[in-house]
């Protein structure tokens, strides 16, 4: 069964998400003493995020990293895709203006100076 996503509250996604950490720390059989300590974090850190408490990104990311599921994250750091009329409108952009065309001083033509 898929959940929508949508209809839980931020409170139950946080619940969700250290439901999730605490069964992969599990299932690798790591204590939260070791966890903690391979993503460099505090165990009170480990602690709150597997019962469901705020944290920081900057602590989720390491143990995302220690879990080896960094690939959770990887939606936030795909580039954006451009449509092809914006493509086509950057290229067009992109072209080499040309310089107008300037007349050079032909020492021929001109007379000498009186001074």
């Amino acid at each position: 069964m898929i959940m929508d996503i949508y209809s839980l509250t931020d409170n139950m996604i946080l619940s969700k998400i250290g439901e999730f950490i605490k069964r992969q720390r599990l299932e690798r059989n790591i204590s939260q003493k070791d966890f903690a300590h391979s993503a460099g974090v505090s165990i009170s850190s480990v602690a709150s995020l597997e019962r469901g408490e705020s944290v920081s990104l900057k602590t989720l990311i390491p143990l995302l990293r220690a879990l080896g599921a960094l690939h959770m994250l990887a939606d936030f750091l795909k580039e954006p895709e451009i449509s092809p009329i914006a493509y086509a409108k950057q290229l067009e952009n992109q072209k080499s203006r040309k310089r107008a065309s300037t007349t050079k001083n032909n020492n021929n033509n001109q007379t000498e100076s009186e001074w």
